[in-house]
């Protein structure tokens, strides 16, 4: 397999983005739905190999909603291509996406993404707008949701969450 989908993040000094590039890994085509906001047909992760055709996400599925960052994937292939079928088992991680009102690199929405960043979150940046969110476990799930709901109120960002697979106390739900 070819790294022919490794492309420049271009994300802004003083950003920590997790390193994910690795000669091991692989891209799995994730199709998305039709009128997708991401106004693409699937979207492409790296995945590691852990056997008997399942991978484990190594980045964010930023636009693929159900997946997280550490998920174990079932794959199956098209035209030699691996394809993402189901989920096997979680990774713990939880997913959201901010689309910034004005541009990501913008004071506002990085002072969002600094905080979440010591809130145990990482980035990934797909557009000039959206961002990626691995929320990793050890990270106060509600206290995430809270900081990105409040940047949402404040007409910084909007926020979508792609997965939750923290636990959650009873009856809540996001």
């Amino acid at each position: 397999m070819s790294n022919d989908f490794i492309f420049n993040l271009g994300h802004p000094p003083g950003l920590k983005l997790r390193p994910f590039v690795d000669e091991k890994l692989v891209k799995i085509k994730i199709p998305l739905p039709p009128n997708d906001p991401s106004d693409g047909e699937a979207e492409w992760v790296w995945a590691e190999p852990a056997g008997n055709n399942t991978f484990v996400l190594k980045n964010v599925p930023t636009f693929a909603k159900g997946l997280s960052y550490g998920d174990v994937v079932k794959i199956g292939t098209v035209d030699e291509v691996p394809v993402f079928e189901d989920v096997v088992e979680r990774g713990g991680h939880s997913t959201y996406r901010i689309y910034a009102n004005s541009d990501r690199r913008s004071s506002e929405v990085m002072r969002v993404i600094q905080t979440l960043e010591k809130m145990h979150c990482e980035m990934e940046n797909a557009t000039d707008k959206i961002v990626g969110v691995d929320v990793l476990p050890e990270a106060d799930i509600y206290a995430v949701y809270k900081v990105l709901d409040d940047a949402e109120r404040t007409g910084i960002l909007q926020f979508q969450e792609g997965h939750c697979g923290h636990p959650l106390k009873t009856g809540d739900a996001h």
